[in-house]
């Protein structure tokens, strides 16, 4: 269970990096109620090795409760000028405290800060939770969906209206 002694700060450490993987892959197979995936966690690895804009970690102390990761434009998989939020997870036992909305204002200020006057992201289109939190910070769905490169459910590209 999570307190409300939880600290939001950047990292960029290898340890902290394999945390978040494992945290990547648990929180993936809570979600698509599956076992954890190999190829899910290669992909994890893959997003790790990209450049990196921010490593954005909640913690209260121990291992992280959440985080989110920014790599360069152009790494979500198509050209782009824009950051991209290329992972965000929260611990399924700390969702519900609003730890992914200060994960991802985080990660769009990393992003401001580091140059980048945009963030986007993609999303499943039927994770309506992740769906509602990218809406309510201001980003929005465009193009066309595509299948998602590991499940095939429809994903689609969403853009932050602006950087704060």
């Amino acid at each position: 269970m999570i307190g409300s002694s939880f600290v939001v700060r950047t990292a960029d450490d290898e340890a902290t990096a394999a945390a978040c993987i494992a945290l990547w892959v648990a929180a993936v197979a809570d979600r698509d109620g599956v076992p954890a995936s190999d190829a899910v966690r290669a992909r994890a690895r893959e997003k790790f090795a990209a450049e990196r804009v921010a490593l954005v970690v909640a913690d209260d102390g121990g291992a992280p409760l959440g985080f989110a990761l920014v790599t360069a434009p152009g790494t979500g998989g198509a050209p782009s000028d824009g950051a991209y939020l290329s992972l965000l997870a929260v611990a399924p036992a700390a969702q519900g405290h609003g730890l992914g909305r200060r994960l991802l204002t985080a990660a769009v200020d990393a992003a401001a800060a580091a140059g980048h006057d945009r963030c986007e992201l993609h999303a499943l289109d039927d994770n309506a939770p992740a769906l509602a939190l990218y809406t309510s910070a201001g980003f929005r769905p465009v193009g066309d969906p595509f299948p998602h490169a590991l499940n095939g459910r429809p994903t689609r590209v969403w853009q932050a209206a602006s950087v704060r």
